[in-house]
């Protein structure tokens, strides 16, 4: 008899799991279940002929794209509105459940407009955005290695001899050179601000 709130505790835990499984599955694949809906809607309405709910899909969906939600959602309400006149005037049985099928059906192809939408608009957004890195800190023994290291390279090569390299040898002279004064600066700025044991390099 003890062991069966331990059972049940065990059950539990594998449908929380499993609960979770199934939440990050439907979050991933939102929009291709959506889609999926939306042409089984379609179908539906083909084969029931109604065209007119099949064409006010397709203007919710546009609408939803290209002038966002508010009158995506303001089409769908006046759409099924028009609809449910239609039918009526035709002669057609149209109950309260089939007029909020077909508004449930123009409210996901809105929101899969307006979020297709707002997908583009983040993508133009990377893409306008120029790639950028992190700071990075260097610790200050390694640029004072660094520095004296390019400071040792650049007097071995001093001692040129040769004319046909001297431009090139030249050329990786002044390079290091550079690269020692700017080390030199990070020391003075250094010794200027903050004791600490790092500098940042950007």
């Amino acid at each position: 008899m003890a062991q069966h709130p331990g059972v049940f505790a065990r059950m539990l835990q594998r449908l929380a799991i499993l609960d979770q499984r199934v939440i990050r599955v439907m979050d991933l694949h939102t929009n291709l279940m959506t889609a999926v809906i939306v042409l089984g809607l379609c179908s539906w309405g083909l084969v029931t002929g109604h065209l007119w709910f099949v064409i006010l899909l397709i203007s919710t969906g546009a609408a939803g794209y290209y002038f966002g939600a508010t009158s995506a959602l303001a089409l769908s309400v006046f759409g099924v509105l028009g609809l449910t006149v239609r039918a009526g005037y035709h002669g057609f049985n149209l109950t309260l459940t089939t007029a909020l099928f077909e508004w449930v059906g123009l409210l996901l192809v809105a929101r899969l407009g307006v979020q297709h939408r707002q997908e583009r608009a983040a993508l133009a957004h990377q893409s306008d955005v120029p790639a950028s890195h992190r700071d990075h800190v260097l610790p200050w023994h390694v640029s004072n290695n660094v520095r004296t290291s390019l400071a040792a390279v650049r007097f071995l090569l001093f001692p040129v001899q040769d004319d046909r390299n001297r431009q090139a040898l030249e050329t990786a002279v002044a390079e290091l050179a550079r690269l020692e004064q700017l080390f030199e600066a990070i020391e003075k700025e250094h010794a200027a601000g903050s004791p600490s044991e790092s500098h940042e390099v950007k």
